[in-house]
């Protein structure tokens, strides 16, 4: 006999003595229920007005599973099959339901199962449902971005966009919702108009039923709003600055439309492949006569070709302050927010970082926090955070570094050189950086006894774990702060040779080799007096720094940047003498290397018969097609006006609009 056959006689003998319920029949619920041995699982699930019934492991013997909704519901037997299955119930009402499930075995025997409690959904738990927060939405042409506030409700698993694109297409895009308590951003690069979304939840994994939100519709041009909206200007307009220093009858040290300066304000413009747009920052002024820096952004759309009004930043003429190496540097988080490192010279003047107040939008910025900061250059990795090199006037120019994950909360200053040597009292350096994956680098020269003037020698380090330690580009370990001239962290000795030396760019061949471009003179006077002003690249090709002479120039100023990509090197650069001869700047030509500056080639010219002296030339962060290098022009020799220049990377060349009446206007074509 089977073991539960048993149980069944107990159970009639408890009926036999007056424990039979209505028609004579046994009540399961007031007679306690024998209980099968080796019983399998049962899970119940609710969906969208129904309930899936899933066994494992049932026993052979048992022939169904009987299941009872509330006290008075109607059982429904279920086939148990061969031991593993799975039961759909349709037309279950809303509401949570108690349940009773029992084993019926194949001779009739009845033992006891669980008693869970299912929820079943429908169209009231749909309607109660809310739409996740919207906290920003910006528009511009095709190009919209959404962001997601973080709170996230339980059962939500996604959202879902609905629009019609730019050529008239219904559209529907989903995106998978984060439980990791952060804001999250959407970007559309073919939207039409507005936009309409509903979150997608669903409660329970096991019968998979979606439930949606009521849908709500997100304007075109609709965005949350500063309290404090950046201020607008009228057009591009880049400021003119003269350092003054060491004058001579070919004018100062250095002058002219400086709004791109200096090269160790590093990045100054970020492509953001998400929104298709290049952000760019630079030093601008009201107006031509004024001694009045204001600390500017700018957007370039690449879909429409369009710039966007640019927006003062922080306004730091309203403190008499016209110097413009305190032009910002600009940054995108992994959100899509736009950060703006806003340089202080010396210790005496703060610097101060922004964060936009919506991603990808120069519309508001609001002020994050401020410290000492001279020529910021700022990394980021989105797994990583921040990593900021920067310049303290500490007797006189020390190198440091701090990290951040959030741009909030950093950490204390680490020193990163300071060379003495001998009887020197002071030390000094500029620096420029660059990062490759997670490895951060550094080129830096240094000034004999912090005299500026006396700038030498290049030393390179880098670190492959965010500045725990650093090594030289074959992996020696350099100690930090560098404190020797000859430290393994020598590149080039530049000062035996009694020349100065003006690092320009860091960049990497496709190994992730640092190359490095500078500019050598005799010393830092203008004009003849200041010797053969030569481009340099040094280029680590993993055994050696190898050396590569470029091109010629009239000032050791004149700046430019270097680009490699695709199996060519590129220098974009003033080394062309331009209508201020002995200035700094010049006319803009184009060097390319396809044997990793073994040789060079003159490619093109980018400017000619100019009115003014082009200088500073930036690389972006990332940089597309369309937006490849920016500039500024001004006269050397006298106080004029500064515009804006981009080029493509085919060499086209535009200027930035000096006037705009519309939010979005179009630059004017150059050497078309």
């Amino acid at each position: 006999m089977k073991k539960h056959v048993l149980f069944t006689v107990v159970l009639l003998a408890a009926a036999l003595l007056g424990g039979a319920g209505c028609n004579g029949n046994t009540s399961e619920t007031e007679t306690p229920l024998p209980v099968l041995e080796n019983a399998g699982q049962v899970t119940l699930a609710g969906g969208r007005n129904r309930i899936v019934c899933r066994w494992t492991g049932m026993p052979q013997e048992v022939a169904s599973i009987r299941l009872r909704l509330g006290d008075d519901g109607t059982p429904h037997d279920i086939p148990a099959g061969d031991g593993n299955g799975e039961k759909e119930l349709t037309g279950i009402e809303e509401g949570s339901w108690p349940a009773e499930v029992r084993y019926v075995t194949d001779d009739g025997g009845i033992f006891a199962g669980p008693a869970p409690t299912v929820t079943v959904y429908g169209d009231r738990y749909e309607a109660s449902l809310k739409n996740r927060t919207v906290t920003g939405a910006y528009f511009a042409g095709a190009s919209a971005t959404v962001t997601l506030g973080n709170s996230c409700p339980e059962g939500l698993v996604g959202q879902e966009f609905t629009y019609v694109s730019a050529v008239g297409e219904p559209r529907t895009r989903y995106c998978e919702a984060r439980h990791d308590g952060s804001k999250q951003t959407v970007a559309f690069d073919d939207a039409g108009g507005d936009i309409s979304y509903r979150c997608v939840y669903r409660p329970s994994e096991i019968t998979g039923d979606l439930f949606y939100s009521p849908a709500a519709t997100i304007s075109n041009y609709a965005r949350v709003d500063s309290p404090e909206q950046t201020p607008v200007v009228v057009g591009y307009r880049g400021i003119w600055f003269s350092i003054g220093q060491a004058a001579s009858e070919y004018g100062p040290k250095y002058s002219g439309g400086l709004g791109t300066y200096t090269m160790k304000h590093i990045p100054m413009a970020v492509y953001a492949p998400a929104v298709g747009r290049t952000y760019f920052v630079y030093g601008g002024a009201p107006d031509t006569g004024r001694k009045y820096l204001q600390c500017m952004i700018g957007c370039y759309d690449h879909k429409t070709g369009l710039l966007q009004k640019p927006r003062v930043v922080h306004d730091k003429g309203i403190d008499g302050v016209s110097d413009p190496h305190d032009d910002p540097t600009v940054q995108i988080d992994r959100n899509g927010y736009v950060w703006v490192f806003v340089a202080g010279r010396a210790n005496k003047r703060p610097g101060i970082r922004y964060r936009s107040v919506n991603p990808y939008d120069i519309s508001a910025f609001e002020r994050i926090n401020e410290s000492i900061m001279a020529y910021p250059q700022v990394h980021y990795h989105p797994e990583r955070g921040f990593f900021l090199f920067f310049t303290r006037y500490d007797g006189v120019r020390q190198l440091f570094w701090q990290t951040s994950e959030d741009g909030v909360n950093w950490t204390p200053y680490r020193k990163l050189a300071s060379i003495k040597e001998g009887s020197e009292s002071k030390s000094g350096h500029y620096q420029i950086s660059n990062i490759c994956g997670t490895k951060v680098c550094t080129a830096f020269n240094r000034h004999i006894n912090g005299n500026v003037d006396t700038r030498t020698n290049i030393y390179y380090v880098q670190s492959e774990d965010w500045g725990a330690t650093w090594t030289t580009a074959d992996g020696t370990t350099v100690t930090v702060p560098v404190t020797e001239r000859y430290s393994n962290a020598l590149v080039r000795d530049f000062q035996s040779q009694g020349r100065n030396c003006y690092i320009k760019d860091l960049n990497f061949d496709a190994a992730g080799r640092p190359v490095i471009l500078c500019v050598t003179s005799d010393n830092h006077l203008t004009g003849p007096d200041g010797g053969v002003r030569q481009w340099h690249t040094f280029h680590w090709t993993g055994r050696e720094w190898r050396e590569s002479l470029i091109a010629t120039s009239t000032h050791c100023y004149d700046s430019g940047s270097l680009w490699i990509e695709d199996g060519a090197w590129t220098v974009i650069a003033p080394t062309d003498a331009g209508p201020q001869y002995w200035g700094a700047g010049g006319e803009i030509v184009v060097w390319r290397s396809f044997d990793e500056g073994g040789s060079w080639v003159r490619a093109q010219t980018l400017t000619s018969n100019s009115i003014y002296n082009h200088t500073y030339v930036r690389r972006p962060l990332g940089a597309a097609e369309g937006f490849y290098a920016f500039w500024a022009d001004g006269s050397p020799d006298a106080r004029t006006a500064s515009h804006l220049y981009f080029c493509t990377a085919a060499g086209d060349v535009f200027r930035m609009p000096y006037d705009m009446t519309d939010e979005w206007a179009a630059p004017e074509p150059v050497n078309r």
